[in-house]
């Protein structure tokens, strides 16, 4: 039994590990495309497609807080459990410097 709850946990920690590439990619999108925000956003929604992962663009925050760009992903993914279902909330940010 303890095996099969630890295999249920494992899909989506796995994606959590997956996602922090394509955050980081984003972020430099971000920071160096001639339309880096809406680049960035496109390509990461396309990664996260590719990763089986849902998210709508209200998952992403891609905001500059002084001289940094930061790409924020956050997403709930529901285990379910026998008679009982846990959401594991997970949270992936990137920071860039701009100067």
């Amino acid at each position: 039994m303890a095996v099969y709850v630890v295999a249920l946990f494992i899909p989506p920690y796995w994606t959590y590990l997956s996602m922090q590439d394509p955050v980081r990619e984003a972020a430099l999108t971000a920071v160096t495309a001639r339309d880096g925000e809406a680049a960035a956003r496109e390509g990461l929604l396309r990664k996260t497609r590719d990763l089986g992962l849902r998210l709508d663009d209200e998952n992403i925050e891609i905001v500059r807080e002084g001289q940094e760009l930061v790409v924020r992903v956050t997403w709930v993914a529901p285990v379910d459990l026998p008679r009982y279902r846990y959401n594991l909330q997970f949270q992936v940010e990137q920071r860039i410097s701009v100067r």
